[in-house]
């Protein structure tokens, strides 16, 4: 059975302000608009996840929450990962590296530039900087998390908010 790895920028921001941890930075409401688009174009695609895991930070756990809202998934699948706010490239490749087996459709919702460049080590594809709520869709024909490496991985789409908005 393939596997599956969701690749999702944060949506949109607020300012951050004086003072302000950036752990605590909001959703602007571009932001829960562009995290809505995408979870309504999963949701009408009939995404399957077995879990959604975000970044610590408040801007991704919220992009996760409204993504899991959207594809009437349970709460309990969204899962804040401490080492995925400030994770290096190679620490995150390791994150889903050791992923459990028997999760086949996992969502990491993540930061720039780690996450464009991770989507970009596994795919060999050239994605750019991903935009906010940007959406890699990395197929592996694998049996194990444990065997994903560099190229191993097939771009299966790579969706932005402006895209799914005109398919709905």
């Amino acid at each position: 059975m393939p596997r599956y790895l969701y690749l999702l920028r944060h949506a949109h921001t607020a300012e951050k302000h004086p003072g302000q941890n950036d752990l605590e930075r909001t959703l602007s409401s571009t932001g829960v608009k562009q995290a809505l688009l995408i979870g309504r174009y999963l949701h009408q695609q009939q995404t399957p996840l077995d879990s959604i895991l975000c970044s610590t930070a408040d801007r991704a756990h919220a992009t996760a929450g409204l993504i899991a809202d959207a594809l009437k998934v349970d709460t309990d699948k969204v899962i804040p990962q401490e080492e995925l706010y400030e994770a290096s490239t190679r620490t995150f490749f390791a994150f889903v590296a050791g992923l459990e087996d028997d999760q086949h459709h996992v969502m990491c919702v993540g930061h720039n530039p780690t996450i464009s460049y991770l989507a970009e080590f596994l795919t060999g594809s050239e994605i750019g900087d991903m935009v906010p709520a940007g959406l890699a869709v990395i197929r592996f024909n694998l049996l194990s998390w444990r065997d994903i490496s560099q190229g191993n991985g097939s771009l299966e789409n790579y969706l932005t908010p402006e895209m799914v908005d005109t398919f709905q």
